[in-house]
Formats: C-alpha cells, sequence, structure tokens
C-alpha cells in the first residue's frame, strides 16, 4: 500500500474505522441527560477466552452469527446504561472494558471479512454487519449514563489512571456532552461515514483494470519467470492493476506505450464512483467537526497525535520537501537525463517511466540488475527466513497453528510462544485474489488483554505464490507490516484494552515497522534466505550494491510522499464547498511532486487513505523520522544482537499504549528524539 493502516478495522468509542483518529471537543452547556431504564444491576460480569476464533463459513451463517452477536452486545450495553452499583474499578471499569473488549472482537471479525472473503455474498454481508457494530459504537459513546458512571471511578493505579484518562476523553470527543439533537445528528453522521467508508474501499477492490500484452510487440525487458506467470487469453497476456502484475511491468517492460497505458488505467481506478464517495465524506466529516466544535476535520483528527494540529503538520510538510528539494533536482536530474537517451525530446519524466528510468540507472551506476535480485527471492524462502529471523532476534518460537479456521485455503496460521508460553497468534493472507483487499496491511482481529485474551493478527498482502519470485521491494514491505504484526502481539498484554497492541499515537504507528525494514537490506540477514534456483546464496557484495543504489531517487520519493501528505490534509483543513477534488491534487502535485500530472487522471479516487487515514497522511513520515532515529541504536551495536532486540521488544514494542510514544522513544533512546539521522541519510552522497 502502500504500507498500515490503515486499514478499516473497526474501534469502540470514537469513529469506528482505523485512521478516523478524534480529538476533545469543548464542552456544551446544553446538556441533556436521558433518563436510564428501571432495571437495577450491580454487578455485570463479562468473560474472555483464547478460544480460537471460529468464524462463519457462508453467508446464512455470517448473517446468523451477526444477528446474535450484536444482540447480545446491545443486551450488555442496556445493562450498564441501567447499572446503579458503585462506580469502582472492579465493579464498573473492568467489566466495561471488557465489553468493549468483547464487542471489537467480534466488530473486527466482520470487518476484516469484508476485506478478505472470497465469496462476494458474503463481503456484502460481512460489511452491513461491521456497519451495525458501528451503530453499535456510536450509541456508546454517546451513552451519558455510561460516561456518568466512568467519571465516578477513581483508582490509584497508574495504568488505570492513564486508561481513564483515554477513555473519559473519547468518550467527550465523540460528543458525550452535547444536546439530544445534537447527539442524534452526530450518531447518524457516523452511521453515514462507515457506510461512505465501506463503498469507498469496495469501489477500489472491486476495480481492477487490465492491459492485454502482444508477444512480439509488449514483452521485451520483461523476465522469463513474470511471462510465464501471466493470464493468457486470446486478447494476448493480460496484466492487471494489482501489485504483484503492475510493479514488476512498470520496472522492466520497453515498451513505453504499455507502461503509460497501465499507469493511467491505475491511476484511475474507483473513478467516477468514487468522486462522488469522496465528496460526501468530506462534507459529512466537516459538518461532524463542525458539530464537535471545530473549525474543520484535520484539527479534529489531530488534536490527540504527537503532532497535535493541522498548523503543526503543514509546517513539517513544508519542511521535509525543503529538506528534500536538493536531493530531489538531482534525482530528477539524473532521470530527465537518462530519458534523453530513448526519448530526446523529453521535458519532463512521467511517473510511468520513473521506474523504469531508475532500473536503468541502477543497472549502469551501481550494476545492479533487477531480474538478477530478484531471483533470489522466492517468496516461499522469504517468508521462512523472516520467520526464522523473528524467532533468533527476539527469542520466541513460531510453530503452525494446528486448529486454526481459515477463510481461504492459501492463508496459513501460526502461534507465537515465548519461552513455552504463548503470547500471540496470527494469520498470513499474502496471494491476489479477486475481491480482495488491493495493498499490503496489517489488521488486528483480537487486541490481547493480559491474563485474559492473547492477541491475534493478519498480515493481508498481495504478494507472489509459493516459488515466484519477489522483487526485493515487495521483500521491504513483507518485513513492514510484518513490524506492524510484532508490534501488535509483543505489545498486547496490557491490561487494559485501550493501552494494548498497537495503541499509541497514530503519528508513531509506522515508526516501529518502518524500522524493520532495515533488516531487509543487511547482507547477514539476507543471506540466512535469499537462494536463487541454483542453491547460491545472495552475494554480500550484491547486497552492498543494492545499499549503495537503495537510495538512488530518495529525494523525489520524498517530495512526492509530501504531495500525498498534503493532499490528504488539504482536503480536511477547510469547508468542503472549498475544495476541488481534481483541481486542488493537479495543484498540490505542482507544488510538491517531482512529477507531473497525468491528464485525465484521478488518483484521488484510489488514494485509499483520505478515508482510513483521513487527513494524517502525513504520519509516514513524521514515523519515518522517529524511526531512523532508533535505527541507529541498532546500526551501531549490531542488527543481530539480540540483547538489544529484546530490549527494544520489551521498552518499545512491549509498551503498546501504556506510555506516551514520546516517553517510549526516551526510554529507548535515553534521550528526547531528533532528526539527524533522518537529514544525515538524505544528504548522503550516492
Amino acid at each position: 500500500m502502500h504500507k498500515y493502516i490503515k486499514i478499516l478495522l473497526l474501534w469502540l468509542l470514537g469513529l469506528c474505522i482505523v485512521g478516523c483518529t478524534a480529538s476533545v471537543p469543548r464542552q456544551k452547556k446544553d446538556v441533556v441527560v436521558p433518563p436510564s431504564p428501571p432495571q437495577m444491576h450491580s454487578k455485570i460480569h463479562i468473560a474472555l477466552d483464547n478460544q480460537a476464533i471460529l468464524l462463519p463459513d457462508n453467508v446464512q451463517a455470517m448473517q446468523s452469527w451477526c444477528d446474535r452477536r450484536v444482540d447480545l452486545a446491545t443486551q450488555r450495553f442496556e445493562k450498564f446504561e441501567a447499572f446503579k452499583g458503585e462506580g469502582t474499578e472492579t465493579k464498573m471499569l473492568l467489566p466495561f472494558d471488557r465489553l468493549l473488549t468483547a464487542t471489537a472482537n467480534d466488530a473486527n471479525v466482520a470487518s476484516f471479512y469484508y476485506q478478505v472473503h472470497p465469496q462476494k455474498e458474503l463481503r456484502d454481508v460481512a460489511a452491513a454487519c461491521a456497519s451495525r457494530f458501528s451503530k453499535w459504537s456510536t450509541m456508546v459513546s454517546l451513552s451519558r449514563p455510561i460516561y456518568d458512571l466512568v467519571t465516578r471511578v477513581q483508582s490509584d493505579d497508574k495504568d488505570t489512571q492513564r486508561f481513564l484518562k483515554r477513555l473519559l476523553r473519547d468518550f467527550r470527543r465523540s460528543g458525550v456532552s452535547a444536546s439530544e439533537e445534537k447527539r442524534t445528528q452526530i450518531a447518524q453522521l457516523r452511521s453515514e461515514l462507515t457506510e461512505l467508508g465501506q463503498q469507498f474501499s469496495r469501489n477500489i477492490n472491486d476495480d481492477v483494470r487490465y492491459i492485454w500484452l502482444e508477444k512480439n510487440k509488449h514483452l521485451a525487458g520483461l523476465p522469463e519467470d513474470y511471462i510465464t506467470s501471466l493470464p493468457r487469453e486470446q486478447k494476448g497476456y493480460r496484466v492487471s492493476t494489482d501489485y504483484p502484475l503492475s510493479i514488476p511491468f512498470m520496472r522492466y517492460a520497453e515498451n513505453d506505450t504499455a507502461r503509460f497505458i497501465l499507469h493511467r488505467k491505475s491511476l484511475n481506478r474507483g473513478y467516477p464512483k468514487n468522486k462522488t464517495v469522496l465528496k460526501k465524506i468530506l462534507v459529512k466529516r466537516y459538518e461532524l467537526a463542525q458539530l464537535l466544535g471545530y473549525d474543520h476535520y484535520a484539527d479534529y483528527a489531530m488534536e490527540t497525535l504527537m503532532s497535535g494540529s493541522a498548523q503543526r503538520v503543514e509546517a513539517f510538510i513544508e519542511q521535509i520537501n525543503e529538506l528534500a528539494r536538493p536531493r530531489s533536482d538531482r534525482d530528477y536530474a539524473l532521470l530527465l537525463k537518462k530519458l534523453h537517451a530513448t526519448h530526446p525530446r523529453a521535458k519532463n519524466v512521467g511517473r510511468w517511466r520513473h521506474f523504469w528510468l531508475t532500473e536503468k540507472i541502477k543497472a549502469e551506476k551501481y550494476n545492479i540488475k533487477g531480474t538478477e535480485v530478484r531471483s533470489y527471492f522466492p517468496y516461499e524462502k522469504v517468508k521462512t527466513g523472516l520467520l526464522q529471523l523473528t524467532q533468533n532476534l527476539f527469542g520466541v518460537q513460531i510453530r503452525p497453528w494446528k486448529d486454526a479456521v481459515l477463510w481461504h485455503d492459501s492463508v496459513e496460521a501460526y502461534e507465537v510462544l515465548e519461552n513455552g508460553k504463548m503470547i500471540g497468534r496470527f494469520y498470513l493472507d499474502m496471494h491476489p485474489r479477486t475481491g480482495k483487499y488491493k495493498h499490503a496491511a496489517h489488521f488486528t482481529l483480537r487486541t490481547g488483554i493480559k491474563g485474559k485474551q492473547l492477541p491475534v493478527s493478519a498480515l493481508v498482502c498481495n504478494f507472489p505464490h509459493g516459488d515466484e519470485l519477489m522483487e526485493h521491494r515487495q521483500v521491504e514491505t513483507f518485513f513492514h507490516e510484518f513490524g506492524h504484526l510484532l508490534h501488535s502481539l509483543f505489545g498486547g498484554h496490557q491490561r487494559w484494552s485501550d493501552l494494548s497492541g498497537i495503541a499509541t499515537e497514530h503519528d508513531f504507528v509506522e515508526a516501529p515497522s518502518q524500522m524493520f525494514e532495515e533488516w531487509a537490506w543487511d547482507p547477514k540477514v539476507l543471506q540466512t534466505f535469499a537462494v536463487n534456483a541454483q542453491g547460491q546464496r545472495i552475494p554480500a557484495d550484491l547486497v552492498r550494491r543494492m545499499r549503495a543504489a537503495r537510495d538512488f531517487g530518495l529525494g523525489a520519493h520524498i517530495r512526492n510522499q509530501m504531495f500525498y501528505a498534503s493532499l490528504s490534509l488539504q482536503y480536511y483543513n477547510k469547508p468542503p464547498q472549498e475544495v476541488s477534488l481534481t483541481d486542488d491534487m493537479i495543484a498540490l502535485q505542482k507544488q510538491y511532486s517531482p512529477f507531473p500530472y497525468v491528464p485525465k487522471t484521478y488518483f484521488y479516487a484510489n488514494f485509499g487513505h483520505l478515508f482510513g487515514y483521513s487527513a494524517v497522511y502525513y504520519t509516514y513520515m513524521w514515523s519515518e523520522v522517529i524511526a531512523a532515529d532508533m535505527f541507529e541504536v541498532f546500526r551501531r551495536k549490531g542488527l543481530l544482537n539480540q540483547q538489544l532486540a529484546r530490549r527494544y521488544m520489551r521498552d518499545v514494542l512491549g509498551a503498546g499504549g501504556s506510555l506516551d510514544a514520546a516517553d517510549i522513544v526516551e526510554r529507548f533512546l535515553g534521550r528526547p528524539y531528533n532528526d539527524q539521522a533522518f537529514r544525515a541519510r538524505l544528504n548522503q552522497s550516492q
């Protein structure tokens, strides 16, 4: 994708889609407290368990399961609204957290199935089910009786105090203190936004576009194993906009026209349907922010993050863009010079030529050929190597999860143990199929609760199968997403759900996974699993040349990322009537990206982060600055340093949300983080 997610997992007490962050609304004076039901309860008990996740396997089972689970969640909610017992940690707060956790278990399954299940009919039922859980979540977050109960809870425990603070914050920013009329409006807006988000995602996932290649006209430059893997039809070889096929084609195909056509088709996925959907999303999110007392949705989304405000994010984007500009200009000049060898009259470098030109330059300047590099990365060996590295580095054992229920034959499941004790489980759904989520992401299925519930995660990617070869960038992506998975599993052992797993600020979420990418560039690590068909391990010299070539184009990449970040921000930091989806996109691309706009393309229609991350796409680069600083410790002491890795596992990954992100990083580094390592990498000679 690009890289976390993120990713359409239902959360509770806030907007129900991950990436839709919120912030603390100003208190309203016109508070109306609805009467509580007459029932009386003095104790509520909700149990969690560590049994295997049982997944509905057909449409009828999914519908029946959803009805039962939503009804159960509603009954439990009504008991809490009627609760008249003491507002204590054990009698009220702990059962309430169990309610949130148990319902999140179900909501996550529904949301996940909507993204991955092979049956369209079941995906549709799962989407409707996820919407019902979203409405339930909104109902809870706007419940004044439950909010009043939570405000009475007192505790001397540090973690409990932190959980209470975050819980009350989320209640307030949900609009719980608004008038009854406004709470009704908020609930309706959230319900509509959930459905719009599903439409936006569905329109991207379902819109797979193709080109057909003639053998004597379009296949030049393509690796033989890639050609063999292509579907063959009457029109010729078929290449889709799905990543396993589109990325190698854009990198190696000599036919410029074919690359251009595929690039344009990729940019137009989801269009025109998502033009209408995105406009509605912007309007309704703006209305929601206004109801909660904010000038626009961007400030609402950023108030609880490390950045704190849209104004600070805008300054960050400008700062990073200017830092990258000199490097970007040098990158671009080399790309244009190389392009002139085949297109002497070209005045600029089109994005569809970027990967292809980069491949040519790396071959000449660094003696790197992508076809040679990819020969060392058959998928199955990469997967095995990554699992073994994780075991060696962090002192855990990974074994097959034998009784796991799977939704497709290609899915695998594993258990993770530490010192013989189970600490988590995960699924790998790694290969493309019709209707499946199109990018790469980590999904939380169960948030771990210390002593009560093990964390369960899933990686969803679109990589080649079996012995089919991966691009090294795909290997890097695998490491990135696995970094999210480790963060979720190792951090998923807190007492409170809101502090467990990847429960940190959104602009720190990517840092651990970005840092884990570095292991995919280390010669010693790669030589443990990167083996070609002749049984030869990847040469250390080749890896050194790969590393030397790695940062070619870094400046251009960063500026293009700032285009995405600014687009994300600018769509949400003003009234929607002032937003022109296409005109603003073109203007921002011209301002930030070195690559010109391709006429009659509509990238925003398939930029899934515009819903999932809303205004906060900047978080990738914000996290990258922190990741560069943390990685310096490993660079100095060794990437295979087990003692350091296990301290990092404990102090950073294992912390979950028990501390602010800045404090987690400072504990690991022994000082506050800075951008010196990021600047050094950007300024190093090529």
